[in-house]
């Protein structure tokens, strides 16, 4: 009897080591799996971010190119708007330096026709011809023809 329960438990033994023996390499089985998964989901993200980063690297060399050009639009733009006003402020006052100009002319002109009329015209006085000149320069330098 003593071989009979040696053999079932020898039996059982081996039964239960290859239970385990199964066991064990359903496991590692499936370790290997999860971890070639793992491997795999690990590598793929990083590409993707990599990716991403490259991608995100040449819409910011775009970006920066657009804001180049932006700006050096705006500097021409500075340029063209300063001359523009420079050219402007000059045309300004040389028409006031040949308005004044013109005015002044006109005054002389007017002094001396005042200067005749008073030689002509004995009765009128010099003061009232002078004020007379006065009035007429400025109705003159407001517009008034």
């Amino acid at each position: 009897m003593d071989e009979q329960l040696q053999e079932r438990l020898n039996e059982a033994a081996e039964q239960f080591a290859t239970a385990v023996k199964g066991s064990y390499q359903a496991v590692t089985d499936s370790t290997v799996s999860a971890q070639q998964r793992n491997a795999e989901l690990t590598q793929d993200f990083f590409n993707k971010v990599i990716n991403n980063l490259r991608n995100e690297a040449a819409r910011n060399r775009q970006v920066t190119q657009e804001l180049a050009g932006q700006q050096q639009r705006q500097w021409e733009a500075a340029q063209a708007l300063a001359q523009e006003t420079t050219n402007t402020y000059l045309d300004f006052l040389n028409s006031m330096f040949f308005y004044y100009q013109g005015n002044t002319k006109e005054a002389e002109r007017r002094t001396e026709e005042s200067e005749i009329r008073v030689v002509e015209e004995p009765g009128r006085s010099a003061g009232g011809a002078f004020r007379d000149l006065i009035k007429e320069t400025i109705r003159r330098s407001r517009g008034e023809i």
